[in-house]
């Protein structure tokens, strides 16, 4: 499947043609991340709003394809309500938990670490406000993870120095692991669970014969990451597209197939993919019913 994938490229005509050949392959799937991807960013995350563009693309998109899949550091149902297009299969929380079909599922050993997180998060907090009174700190407990913001930082370079010992040492007595993020510290299980890996299950459980990929942040490179693996193994087409922005990290970059260089662009990408699909007329039958994703 080598001539399906094209090399690193800016332009959004390029990233259309190279989606339409992935996602001519049946059945096949489009999934997207939310923030920073089809969402501008926002100073809080309770601000952030999906481009119209891009959720117009969406809906027509679920129509033509098998799956449309919404891949988040959010909460699954936060994603689903943001994004308010029940036909979508929602994966939250770096893949700890989905909603598949309306039903939802969350990873036994996640549900398990939920007092940790809320009691790292607590002492991070607590930490911070004895040292600064830190008006900037936003805590955000999303149940099996959690997200300290410092996006509201006057100085980020200060606030990143006085949470992330607090963060590291927390994570460390509740027995979690510390994930990096665009100006947050995040708190998760110890498990070898994220994006790529729930990826990795959509393509297996669905028996998916194309994938294209759109994420911004370094959390997205586990998935572009994955998905390169199972294209080598050549058994599924695969695109990795990457949306840019001020804070894009270079291993985004590095591991994507192509770019495209704002949000809105990437809602108008969306778009003309929907459009050259509806004019193909090949429509592929939804994925209903299997239940081995909630397993």
């Amino acid at each position: 499947m080598d001539d399906l994938i094209p090399s690193l490229a800016l332009s959004s005509e390029d990233v259309v043609d190279a989606s339409i050949k992935v996602l001519s392959q049946s059945p096949s799937a489009l999934i997207t991340d939310i923030d920073g991807t089809i969402s501008a960013i926002a100073p809080t995350p309770f601000e952030a709003l999906v481009d119209p563009i891009a959720l117009e693309a969406l809906n027509r998109l679920s129509e033509q394809l098998a799956v449309v899949a919404v891949v988040s550091g959010r909460a699954p149902g936060a994603a689903a309500e943001m994004v308010g297009l029940p036909g979508l299969i929602y994966i939250g929380n770096h893949g700890m938990e989905r909603i598949v079909h309306g039903v939802p599922w969350t990873h036994p050993a996640a549900e398990a670490a939920r007092l940790s997180i809320a009691a790292a998060l607590a002492e991070i907090e607590a930490g911070v406000r004895e040292q600064d009174p830190a008006p900037w700190l936003l805590v955000e407990n999303k149940g099996v993870t959690g997200t300290v913001h410092y996006r509201l930082a006057e100085d980020p370079g200060m606030a990143a120095g006085l949470l992330e010992p607090l963060a590291l040492v927390a994570a460390e007595r509740h027995g979690l692991r510390l994930s990096p993020g665009r100006m947050i510290v995040e708190l998760r299980p110890a498990l070898a669970v994220n994006k790529g890996t729930a990826i990795v299950d959509l393509v297996t459980e669905l028996g998916l014969r194309g994938v294209v990929f759109f994420g911004d942040d370094v959390t997205d490179v586990d998935g572009f990451v994955a998905l390169r693996a199972l294209r080598d193994d050549g058994m599924v087409a695969t695109l990795n597209v990457a949306v840019l922005g001020s804070e894009t990290s270079p291993a985004v970059i590095a591991e994507s197939d192509m770019t495209t260089t704002s949000v809105y662009a990437c809602a108008a990408t969306l778009l003309a993919i929907a459009a050259r699909l509806e004019r193909a007329g090949r429509h592929q039958t939804p994925q209903h019913g299997h239940r081995a994703l909630l397993t």
